[in-house]
């Protein structure tokens, strides 16, 4: 029975990478179609990934935390489905026959006069006939004839050649010689090997064929590049970050006296973006773009590493809480959908949980912004006199200097503490 790769599926027109999370199934185990096989994780979500056909997990070459390309196999799938070597050994198709050349060259070329004792004498020409011959050309076939008469031995030949070449004499000869080109031969390859070879750039005619009639195997490819953990995704997202010139400004908020934390920040960071638009953008094609909505990426620690689902309009959602507690079930269960990790404009990071006081968020490109969130604490304040207490949290607001300056975020931080206190 032949062998089926399962390869990283591309899940999202962005996605060139993917990260085994678990397998379902193990080897020698039997699939259906449609059945789940295994988890991958690109940096936006995790998906399921499904069986394309009846048969057997006949072997694993990916395993959890392995960093596959997008096309390369995680997988083999032994299935009757597809008979992978059809029509491969049938024998060698015929060599296409080369297009006809006209019949007058092929004469003139392939039939020459044969030797004088073998011919009777030919009479010579009139003295007119060279006249004929300028003044009024003969159609092809006849000036081809006429050619090869001229062209015997006879007394009167070399006088006729030197004194009135042929025009038509060129084109024939030129015919008659020129070779034709061979159309390359395909290369035979079982079509696993075929489309492994396109899916990774690989010239099939400089590969070795050890299969039945010269046929590339699947194992005639060399192995693909080493596989990466999944913390060189993050890193290699954060080193993009670090191209961003960026700068960072810190603020003690007075809180309000109770509530779903997370859920007043999501709802007043939004609401001040869209009062100030000009941080509600992103730098490309070397100017600001600003953006028509308010899409809030909330960083969520998940099981399986940092995920940020985003949030659309949040502060234009009455039912906020229940929403976010779901957005938030769903990413550590590995159950978003693309559509949920896609149109972020800016991240909202929350440590206060695990007793982080005030912390520097990176940017995510091609955001221009990312507010992190300390503990919310009672703190000691000055007040009208003397000392009292008050309930604060310190935020550090993140921001893409191309898009905006110091003052751009400081006015941006005065509306939270606003909408914070309303």
């Amino acid at each position: 029975m032949p062998e089926a790769p399962l390869v990283m599926p591309k899940m999202s027109m962005t996605m060139t990478e993917g990260t085994l999370v678990a397998w379902h199934k193990s080897e020698g185990d039997e699939v259906r179609a449609g059945e789940v096989v295994c988890e991958v994780a690109t940096d936006k979500v995790d998906m399921e990934v499904e069986a394309p056909a009846d048969g057997t997990l006949a072997r694993i070459v990916a395993q959890p935390d392995d960093v596959v390309a997008v096309g390369e196999p995680i997988a083999y799938l032994a299935t009757a489905a597809e008979d992978l070597l059809a029509g491969l050994f049938d024998g060698p198709a015929p060599e296409p026959e080369p297009e006809p050349v006209p019949t007058a060259p092929r004469r003139v070329a392939a039939e020459p006069a044969p030797p004088p004792a073998a011919r009777e004498p030919q009479p010579g020409p009139t003295p007119a006939a060279p006249a004929r011959v300028t003044a009024e050309p003969a159609p092809a076939s006849t000036a081809l004839r006429r050619i090869a008469a001229e062209s015997e031995p006879g007394p009167a030949a070399p006088t006729r050649v030197a004194a009135e070449p042929e025009p038509a004499l060129a084109a024939p000869a030129r015919v008659a010689t020129a070779p034709t080109a061979t159309p390359p031969r395909r290369v035979a390859a079982v079509p696993a090997a075929r489309r492994v070879a396109a899916e990774r750039g690989i010239d099939l005619a400089t590969i070795t064929p050890t299969g039945p009639a010269a046929t590339i195997r699947l194992a005639d490819l060399p192995p693909p590049a080493p596989r990466r953990s999944r913390r060189a995704v993050i890193a290699r997202r954060m080193s993009a970050s670090a191209q961003v010139p960026q700068f960072v400004v810190y603020r003690d908020l007075d809180m309000p006296a109770r509530g779903d934390w997370t859920t007043v920040f999501l709802r007043a960071l939004a609401g001040a973006l869209r009062r100030h638009p000009e941080l509600n953008a992103e730098w490309a094609d070397g100017d600001v773009r600003r953006h028509d909505h308010v899409g809030v990426a909330l960083a969520v620690d998940t099981g399986r590493g940092l995920l940020a689902p985003v949030l659309r309009d949040p502060d234009l959602d009455d039912r906020l809480a229940e929403r976010v507690r779901d957005l938030v079930r769903r990413a550590r269960a590995g159950k978003l959908t693309l559509a949920e990790m896609s149109g972020g404009t800016t991240t909202l990071s929350n440590l206060g949980g695990f007793g982080v006081d005030a912390f520097h968020a990176l940017l995510s490109p091609p955001q221009a912004t990312a507010l992190a969130v300390g503990r919310v604490q009672e703190k000691v304040v000055p007040v009208p006199g003397g000392i009292g207490l008050s309930l604060r949290c310190t935020v550090g607001l993140t921001v893409d200097h191309r898009v905006g300056d110091g003052a751009d975020a400081a006015r941006l931080l005065a509306s939270v503490q606003e909408l914070l206190t309303l």
